[in-house]
């Protein structure tokens, strides 16, 4: 037994000090005790000097049990530099862990979207955010990252902190660009692997029943994100059954933005999609006509869907999606391969019309409630004390904008790669503010010459997104700013910046 030996004198031997080296022992302490008492004489001394404010040392306090001992400590408390700090509210830098499988986050959506680490998606990302933030999108919104160098990771993660806390941030992966078997490249390969590594390895970790949203890093949210539909407004293809609209997201019934991808894939004589091939011999892949194809699997972003649902389709569509860029390598193959993997999961889609406005020419997206505004131009409702912003408030509007196309009524356009990298700076000017009468403009600027504009109905859904984008990315830049910027006089808020069309 420890403590106890039968051999004493090999104990005595072995074990214990030499008298001339316990000298030495209590030299060490004497030394140590000298340092500790003038280590804590000194920070009285900055204490008094008015060197440490509060808030610095209440950081000391909440994280004092990691980084000094115990004897320290008790130097502290009766040196009374502790007294009263320790029941005061954590200091803003200190992760306080969220239970997010609590019930209060029960009706959460978490946000994710994939992106590479370019500046470009730098931008779109605090865009996203602060539109998520305003709105009042409850749950986690995560940039997945993929291929960021280190420093970068670092840089990332502590602005999104800095801006919003634990609740918004970045999930970092490596680039899978290019595949390893074939040695091609395509972007968007990340994205199917990036939702795949996110949902293995996220951190927190992910509840087993979240319902997670996958956007584009190109959108604003307008409306919050929620698992109901049944219950809130919503646009569904008049050829759906009724009872196929659930009241809840939940296992087993995902739901989507119809996209006018159709399903070019059912047909087995299609050049460019081989589905026995691509799926695999006895696949459920291989059952869907172009009709049930078209009503249930031409879906893109937002994908809201449970997690148990999005690791089967995440495996399928890692899988499918080389195989689809072999005979289609073009931009939408992802899309395509992540209808296939569905199908091949059995997961048919609800697909709904009002998740989403994007292209002022197409159908099946949230156009009718946008031709109904009184006033597309109207500027939003600020909450200031509760950081809120409400869009057109009282009427029903589509949940995001995607500004992935053109937008161009009267001498206002939008097109995101002409947007300044550097755009969220401190110098960096605001845009100029479009004018309330947008939707009524006759002409559209292209080309550097003036048009006639088609016809009012497209004006108005040209003027809509371009007033959404607008105003939320003066926003966003407003925010980041005022947290982020010295307000000496030296930050830029004028507004001089806005776009006209190529």
């Amino acid at each position: 037994m420890r403590g106890t030996s039968s051999h004493p004198n090999r104990f005595n031997r072995e074990f214990q000090p030499k008298k001339k080296e316990g000298n030495v022992y209590h030299v060490i302490l004497i030394i140590s005790w000298v340092m500790i008492v003038g280590w804590v004489g000194f920070l009285v001394y900055c204490w008094y000097a008015g060197a440490i404010d509060k808030e610095k040392l209440q950081n000391l306090a909440n994280n004092v049990d990691t980084m000094i001992s115990e004897t320290e400590k008790t130097l502290l408390v009766k040196s009374g530099l502790l007294n009263g700090l320790k029941e005061t509210k954590p200091a803003t830098s200190v992760v306080i862990p969220t239970d997010y499988n609590s019930p209060e986050h029960k009706d959460d959506v978490w946000i994710v979207f994939s992106t590479d680490c370019t500046p470009y998606q730098d931008w779109q990302t605090l865009l996203l955010f602060h539109s998520a933030k305003v709105v009042g999108q409850k749950g986690r919104v995560v940039r997945i990252a993929s291929g960021c160098s280190d420093n970068k990771k670092e840089e990332l993660s502590n602005t999104y902190k800095m801006l919003y806390g634990n609740r918004f941030g970045a999930h970092f992966t490596p680039d899978f660009k290019r595949d390893p078997k074939t040695n091609r490249s395509y972007d968007f390969y990340n994205k199917p692997w990036g939702l795949k590594h996110w949902l293995a390895y996220a951190e927190p970790p992910i509840p087993d029943n979240a319902i997670i949203a996958l956007l584009d890093p190109d959108m604003v949210l307008i409306r919050p994100i929620t698992p109901f539909i049944k219950a809130n407004p919503h646009i569904v293809n008049k050829r759906i059954p009724r009872d196929e609209i659930m009241e809840r997201i939940d296992a087993g019934f995902p739901v989507a933005q119809t996209y006018g991808l159709g399903a070019p894939w059912t047909n087995d004589n299609h050049k460019h999609f081989k589905r026995g091939k691509i799926c695999g011999e006895g696949s459920p892949c291989l059952l869907p006509n172009m009709q049930f194809g078209e009503l249930h699997y031409s879906v893109g972003p937002p994908y809201v869907v449970h997690k148990q649902d999005f690791i089967r389709i995440a495996d399928s569509w890692t899988r499918l999606v080389p195989r689809v860029y072999d005979d289609y390598p073009y931009l939408l193959a992802e899309m395509y391969a992540y209808s296939m993997a569905a199908a091949h999961e059995k997961l048919p889609h609800l697909q709904v019309d009002h998740y989403m406005v994007s292209n002022v020419d197409a159908g099946g997206e949230g156009w009718p409630w946008v031709d109904a505004l009184p006033d597309v131009c109207v500027p939003p409702e600020e909450d200031v004390a509760n950081d809120r912003v409400t869009y057109y408030p009282g009427l029903t509007v589509p949940t995001v904008v995607h500004f992935c196309q053109s937008f161009r009524a009267g001498e206002f356009g939008f097109f995101k790669r002409r947007v300044p990298k550097n755009i969220f700076s401190c110098d960096h000017d605001l845009l100029l503010e479009p004018p309330r009468d947008l939707a009524k403009a006759e002409y559209i600027i292209k080309k550097d010459q003036k048009q006639a504009a088609k016809n009012a109905k497209l004006t108005k859904r040209n003027a809509f997104v371009l007033c959404i984008v607008y105003h939320s990315l003066n926003l966003a830049l407003k925010d980041y700013k005022q947290r982020m910027c010295p307000q000496n006089g030296t930050t830029s808020y004028k507004e001089t910046v806005f776009f006209q069309g190529p």
